[in-house]
């Protein structure tokens, strides 16, 4: 690994080197001449890394020529940072020269220190030159590197890799389940280990268990707690105390931390799921159980645990242990294809019998499989496959010494292999189990220099971080994938045994990662010379001792100059000075008690990450603004409160995370802000809108709050909205209502967005009419109008005086339309558009019509039928409109879902006939409508029908049951509280072969549960509200195939009435919300039900 790493640290520096030299401030401060000999030598030199890779192995001297190289360009980095900061600093001393027209003389300090630099530099010449003759001496050839072009490019996107399903596992996950919830429900606890070795897929199966909805329905509470290492029971029930509140114990003392778990377990049946342990005595098990035993939870409690310890705990857990065996080929190969091949694309007959013997060479372990067959979806040539086959690792006789090779050699076929290996390498530096924010990780390989722009330009740092997070992704050496909304994954975590991996790799190139750190550990880093990445997580509870032994490694002298990363959390680092960190990049202090920062943090030249988050700062010292190389700062924390005045010298401050606004006059200086996720205009001078005129590079999402306080549109204009490219969802808000003097018309249409934006939300606008640009939904450039046709999604809020919508026909993209609180609209159309019978938007797919006091049509003259909205609409929802009085769904239309709720002057809905492709219908809180008429004659696709608290209906309509003969989930009622009892659901039998989930709302009078629904036989849910019910069903008992039942707001019932009646098969029963608990023996004994 370390060859590869000079390479790509010596690319990233002549780069650098290359840069500085062309700027034209290197000339002013004289070292243009000095630099451009530094490139020479390094570009003779990287000319021999290829040879030097190539015969490492053949050629005596060579390793130790690469190591010196390695030394030396670490040196030659270090200088070219100081070199670039001195720039920078001359940059901004430029800036305040310019805007405070004071004349800037250079000062001896200056001077002496460019003396230094150019020393140095020439230094590092001298160093080279002799590397460079020791290079020919070995006959090391010139060759210069070509780019590395894989045989098809890696996907862009991925299948969701968290949603591959578990194989081979179902009967474990059966067995388990049977064990945690059927078999042991007498006794207090049960421990069930899941045992096999790392990357067999205990983790995996445990989550599937965890998930299974009979788990979810058997235990009240579920915890996950992630171990990784031999912890005392304390520590151990302390974690699972912080799992379930929050946060950590106030106190750690045995009999306090009981009395807390007791108040979070109590009466409660339990399930605990404790991944990853290490410690296997009989003893450690014992207590941990008496301990567990003390918490007057309920019976049939359950810890689930997983372990690479096979002769683990007591007797009982032996007996419950489940240990994993090897997967077949068959199942291995379901794994391998889903990863190795791209979905859609057909595999040549050769690839797929090499795969097959690859499968077949991972002897059953499923983490191989698919880390293997993650790395060969990057190839279609069946050398690259056949390399991987017939690789001397798979014969080595130590099986974990096989699977870590296996690894290896996957990972060295990764695409853009040098920095992909490097980006993985570091992930070390986490915790075990910990779940990496995608950002931040990002950001931390930018802060190192692992991750850099392209030679073009067209991609930013930014830019190849993503690449490379995508490529570890789609290889599966990132796992547990978490997404958002859009789609997007925005955390992730590594298994164990990759975790592994990359600390060794991490280890051999240049630093090591310090995990649950004691004394131990401590004496082992003081070891390790040049140290490079520390980390250091305490996880016991000598907190004070151990905290000072951190404090005074890290001062000193032989630790703190070499660092460049340094992690450490939740520690007292009150007194904390940071004067020997000369070489950091990285310093996250998050979670630990500091008070205040000390005044040397402004001399870390080379500082790119800083984390401040959870900490007690109040306000930051002045000379954080000394920090121009500054890329990200994180200051998530309830009691910080104030902004120095330098920090508007940042100037190379992309990314800031701060629960606090900061100030305009401060932002509008920070011209390298990449992320800017909300902007509040004030009136006062400084603070205004035209602050965001040199942030140029602001991407993502952008809201602008209280533009009421923006004067005029020739003060809207300098914020210069449209030049900003990389801005993807705007958002523009008033506040408070709309008075007399506003000029909102005005003020928006200086704020032209970029013209690929696809997000756009517009809130109180209080004029009567949009500016050009909304109405046409194109922004004028030169004199012409070009089309918003990236647009994805509009939402108009609060615009109650607005009289009509923009354009939406000629917008190709646009899916989602918002309207909520228009209050003067009456129709769905554009001033610009009269007579038309176009559809409303030819793409759009969701419509929200919410609080709409005016709206009556879609169209003037015309129904309200989903076809005048859009031909491809798949949702509707319309929520308090009441002024709609019907509508009407009889023309054929593919929507999807329709919600109709508070809608109080909906009389009737004439027909739904053409919604046949209805998967979802909710009919809510339309207290005037009376009648549903003209059902489809069939919809087998509608799996979800709610018609509720509509107090007109007497009746449900007789042909509702046929018509919807595969629906899934019913809810019904109230209706007319006129009616003596629930309408009747004569044909509800039709359902039984589908219908899972059933809810009934009554009134107080009707005393009785329709007895049509005791035919449902595939009903498992069965919930009951606000009925006048005094007693129970004995049919209700019959119902075999609930499992969960609940009564809510029937006054006439109680536990006992509702114990007695209920099904024995039922694993969740409860009343108003509280459970009811079975003993399911009892029932079938009092029954004569034999099993």
């Amino acid at each position: 690994m370390a060859d590869a790493l000079v390479s790509v640290a010596a690319d990233a520096i002549l780069k650098k080197v290359a840069s500085l030299a062309a700027n034209e401030i290197a000339l002013v401060l004289g070292y243009k001449a000095k630099l451009h000999t530094l490139e020479q030598s390094l570009k003779m030199i990287r000319a021999k890394l290829q040879d030097a890779e190539n015969e490492k192995a053949q050629k005596h001297g060579v390793m130790e020529w690469l190591k010196q190289l390695k030394d030396v360009v670490g040196e030659a980095d270090d200088v070219l940072d100081e070199v670039d900061y001195d720039m920078l600093r001359r940059e901004v001393k430029n800036r305040d020269r310019v805007h405070r027209k004071v004349p800037s003389l250079p000062s001896m300090k200056k001077l002496s220190f460019r003396r230094e630099i150019g020393q140095k530099i020439k230094n590092i010449n001298e160093k080279l030159s002799q590397i460079n003759k020791l290079a020919n001496e070995l006959t090391l050839k010139d060759e210069q590197p070509g780019p590395v072009v894989p045989d098809r490019p890696y996907p862009q996107t991925v299948p969701s890799l968290e949603k591959f399903k578990i194989v081979g596992r179902e009967e474990d996950e059966e067995h388990i389940i049977h064990l945690l919830t059927e078999s042991r429900k007498e006794e207090m606890l049960t421990i069930v280990p899941i045992v096999g070795m790392g990357g067999m897929g205990k983790t995996t199966l445990a989550k599937s268990v965890y998930n299974n909805p009979k788990i979810q329905q058997h235990f009240d509470v579920e915890a996950w707690v992630c171990v990784s290492v031999k912890v005392d029971i304390k520590t151990l029930l302390a974690k699972i105390y912080e799992i379930l509140a929050g946060h950590a114990p106030k106190s750690v003392e045995m009999g306090n931390l009981i009395s807390a778990l007791e108040e979070k377990l109590g009466s409660k049946r339990y399930l605990l799921v404790l991944d990853d342990v290490w410690d296997e005595e009989r003893s450690h098990w014992e207590e941990f159980k008496s301990h567990m035993m003390m918490i007057k939870s309920e019976t049939g409690s359950g810890v689930l645990v997983t372990t690479r310890k096979l002769d683990i705990g007591t007797k009982a857990m032996k007996i419950n242990s489940c240990l994993l065996k090897s997967l077949s080929d068959d199942h291995c190969w379901y794994i391998f294809k889903e990863r190795a091949f791209l979905v859609g694309q057909s595999w040549q007959p050769k690839l797929e019998e090499i795969g097959r013997d690859i499968v077949k060479k991972c002897r059953g372990l499923p983490l191989l499989v698919k880390v293997i067959g993650g790395v060969l979806q990057n190839y279609s040539d069946p050398e690259k496959w056949l390399a991987i086959k017939n690789s001397d690792i798979w014969d080595l006789e130590d099986e974990r010494e096989r699977v870590q090779k296996s690894l290896e050699l996957s990972i060295d076929n990764l695409p853009r292999l040098s920095i992909s290996k490097q980006c993985f390498a570091y992930c070390s530096i986490f915790e075990k189990d910990t779940l990496m924010e995608r950002e931040e990780l990002i950001q931390l390989w930018m802060a190192l220099g692992l991750v850099e722009a392209d030679d073009t330009g067209s991609n930013e740092m930014e830019d190849v971080g993503n690449d490379i997070f995508q490529i570890l992704v789609s290889n599966s050496l990132f796992q547990d994938v978490i997404r958002d909304e859009y789609g997007h994954i925005t955390h992730c975590s590594m298994h164990g045994l990759l975790h592994d991996l990359s600390l060794s790799l991490f280890s051999k190139q240049e630093g090591l990662s310090v995990g649950c750190a004691v004394n131990d550990d401590i004496s082992r880093v003081d070891k390790v010379k040049q140290l490079k990445h520390l980390a250091v997580y305490n996880k016991h509870n000598e907190v004070i001792e151990f905290e000072a032994k951190v404090s005074m490694f890290i001062e000193w002298d032989m630790v703190g100059r070499t660092l460049h990363t340094l992690f450490v959390k939740e520690l007292n680092m009150m007194e904390f000075s940071f004067q020997r960190l000369k070489c950091i990049r990285i310093l996250k202090l998050q979670g630990n008690t500091i008070w205040e920062l000390d005044d040397s943090i402004g001399g870390l030249v080379h500082l790119r990450y800083l984390d401040l988050s959870k900490t007690m700062i109040h306000v930051l010292p002045e000379s954080i603004g000394k920090l121009y190389h500054l890329q990200t700062l994180r200051l998530r924390s309830f009691v910080f409160k104030q902004f120095p005045e330098a920090m508007r010298n940042l100037i190379s401050l992309r990314y800031f995370v701060c629960d606090v606004d900061i100030p305009t006059n401060i932002l509008g200086q920070l011209i390298s802000l990449r992320k800017l996720p909300t902007f509040t205009v004030l009136k006062s001078k400084g603070h205004g809108i035209e602050a965001l005129r040199y942030l140029n590079n602001l991407s993502g999402k952008l809201r602008i709050f209280d533009l009421e306080n923006v004067g005029s549109k020739e003060d809207s204009v300098k914020a210069e909205l449209s030049g900003k490219r990389k801005l993807y969802d705007i958002e523009f808000s008033w506040s408070g209502n709309g008075g007399a003097n506003r000029n909102d018309k005005e003020v928006l249409e200086g704020l032209q967005p970029p013209r690929d934006v696809k997000m756009l939300r517009i809130n109180k606008f209080s004029s009567y009419h949009f500016p050009n640009w909304v109405t046409k939904m194109a922004i004028n450039i030169d004199g012409k109008w070009t089309p918003l046709d990236k647009l994805v999604s509009i939402t108009l809020y609060g615009c109650s005086s607005c009289l009509s919508l923009p354009t939406l026909e000629h917008l190709p993209h646009l899916r989602e339309l918002v309207l909520m609180e228009m209050d003067n609209l009456t129709c769905l159309r554009s001033s610009d558009v009269t007579g038309s019978m176009k559809p409303l938007s030819p793409r759009l797919r969701s419509l929200r019509l919410i609080r709409m006091e005016k709206l009556e049509k879609w169209i003037d003259g015309e129904t309200n039928s989903s076809k005048m909205i859009s031909p491809v609409l798949e949702s509707l929802e319309i929520e308090s409109c009441p002024r709609i009085i019907q509508l009407d769904e009889c023309h054929p239309h593919p929507l999807v879902s329709l919600r109709i709720c508070d809608c109080t002057g909906l009389e009737y809905i004439k027909s739904i006939q053409g919604l046949t492709s209805l998967v979802f219908l909710e009919i809510s809180y339309c207290e005037s409508l009376s009648e549903i008429t003209n059902f489809p004659n069939q919809c087998h696709s509608l799996k979800t029908l709610q018609i509720k608290y509509c107090y007109g209906l007497r009746s449900l309509p007789c042909e509702m049951f046929d018509c919807f003969a595969l629906l899934n989930e019913l809810i019904l009622g109230p209706f007319s509280k006129e009616l003596h009892s629930f309408p009747s659901l004569q044909g509800i039998e039709k359902l039984s072969n589908h219908l899972h989930s059933l809810e009934l709302w009554g009134c107080d009078h009707w005393e009785l549960m329709p007895e049509e629904i005791q035919h449902l036989k595939s009903l498992t849910r069965l919930c009951v509200d606000s009925f006048g019910i005094k007693e129970l069903p004995i049919w209700l008992t019959k119902m075999s195939s609930i499992r969960e039942m609940c009564f809510t707001v029937c006054k006439g019932l109680n536990k006992e009435k509702v114990k007695w009646r209920a099904p024995c098969e039922a694993d969740f029963v409860s009343l108003n919300h509280s459970r009811v608990y079975i003993n399911k023996a009892v029932l079938r004994h009092v029954r004569g039900v034999h099993r």
